[in-house]
């Protein structure tokens, strides 16, 4: 005698109800960014970040995890997946999770790269040991909601605060700001006001990386400024 089975079609699907349906648009809050956005719909961050409506932001921003106040976020209607299992028998359907990434680097005074140094990472309570690279960089994966955490290096005993998700884009003057404290070469507000004290440590920012010292956020200080943050 033959075994015979019977294939259906195993179909997941949730309907919202009418007050909650999904938004076409997602205007981007103080502390966003397009990972933690696309996590809360319930989306991969490429999915987001790679749609055609989201190219405006895709090449003014360049990076997904830096998003500015303000900016509007297309959001796309789910789609229903289909897979076809035999009944009668059980089945494991596993959802991939794409977590967001933490890329800092730590210098000296001077510049140099602080590498090779043990580290204890804190993040919503979870801790992650490592050391520094030869950049004196930091990547370890972290959840896509995670606000803030803990960097203590080991040997040292300094321990650094971390504010994910509050840095603004690297051509604002805000944005500007923000990476210039984080490497403790400006001590002033972070307001996004030419302030003299902004401009001068601009200034010595420029000069450290061989650059004219015009005291101005131009494009060539956009990208050392990058660079230093991206790695």
């Amino acid at each position: 005698m033959t075994a015979q089975w019977r294939w259906d079609v195993i179909r997941a699907r949730y309907t919202a109800p009418e007050d909650d349906r999904m938004p076409t648009t997602h205007q981007v809050q103080q502390g966003e960014c397009l990972v933690s956005i696309a996590e809360s719909y319930g989306f991969f961050w490429e999915t987001l970040w790679n749609l055609p409506e989201n190219k405006a932001i895709r090449e003014s921003r360049r990076d997904p995890t830096v998003l500015l106040p303000g900016d509007v976020v297309t959001i796309p209607e789910k789609t229903v997946k289909e897979y076809v299992r035999p009944t009668g028998a059980r089945h494991t359907f596993r959802v991939k999770n794409i977590p967001a990434k933490l890329n800092l680097r730590l210098h000296d005074e001077g510049g140099e790269a602080r590498a090779n140094l043990a580290y204890v990472l804190t993040i919503d309570g979870v801790e992650t040991r490592g050391s520094t690279d030869g950049e004196g960089a930091v990547r370890v994966p972290i959840p896509p909601q995670a606000r803030r955490g803990t960097l203590l290096l080991v040997e040292s005993g300094e321990s650094f605060e971390l504010n994910l998700g509050n840095l603004d884009p690297v051509d604002t003057p805000r944005g500007a700001q923000a990476r210039l404290r984080q490497m403790g070469a400006y001590f002033g507000a972070v307001d996004g006001s030419m302030s003299e004290d902004f401009v001068m440590a601009l200034k010595a920012f420029q000069t450290s990386r061989g650059l004219t010292a015009t005291g101005e956020l131009d494009a060539s200080t956009q990208s050392a400024l990058r660079e230093t943050f991206t790695g």
